[in-house]
């Protein structure tokens, strides 16, 4: 006869097992989705270094502009090299490590790095939103008069 010893001790390993299953199924998920975007990013940056390249093509051979966009280019196809080569996992671990081991500055700079996200995507607002909340968008409604005037 089993005592209820056994049937705890046989449900905490199952749901161990389990756990790990799941969190094995994450992680490759995870790995999955990252290599993807890695992928994806470096794909980006190599178009972009391939962009600045032919750009360098259409000005005049030696020209300053020419010059110019062949550098934008070498450092593009280098970012490019190095995003594709980049170990995220160690990345993870690296910046891990760097909170743990100074929390404040991490908290600092990751509040400055929201805050910027923030300023970004608040200017990339469409200009009509901007005007409309100014109160100096153009009415169709009001004959194209300004808000506030007659």
């Amino acid at each position: 006869m089993t005592t209820t010893t056994d049937l705890e001790q046989q449900a905490r390993a199952q749901a161990a097992s389990l756990g790990r299953k799941a969190k094995s199924a994450v992680t490759e998920k995870v790995r999955e989705a990252t290599d993807a975007a890695q992928s994806q990013a470096a794909h980006e940056v190599q178009a972009a270094a391939d962009a600045a390249g032919a750009a360098a093509d259409a000005f005049t051979r030696g020209s300053v502009q020419a010059q110019a966009a062949q550098m934008v280019a070498g450092h593009l196809e280098d970012a490019a090299h190095r995003v594709r080569a980049l170990d995220i996992e160690q990345t993870v671990q690296d910046v891990s490590a760097f909170a743990r081991r100074n929390p404040l500055l991490f908290l600092s700079a990751a509040a400055l790095a929201g805050f910027a996200a923030i300023r970004f995507l608040k200017a990339r607002e469409p200009l009509h939103a901007s005007l409309h909340e100014t109160g100096g968008a153009l009415s169709p409604a009001h004959g194209g008069t300004r808000h506030g005037t007659s």
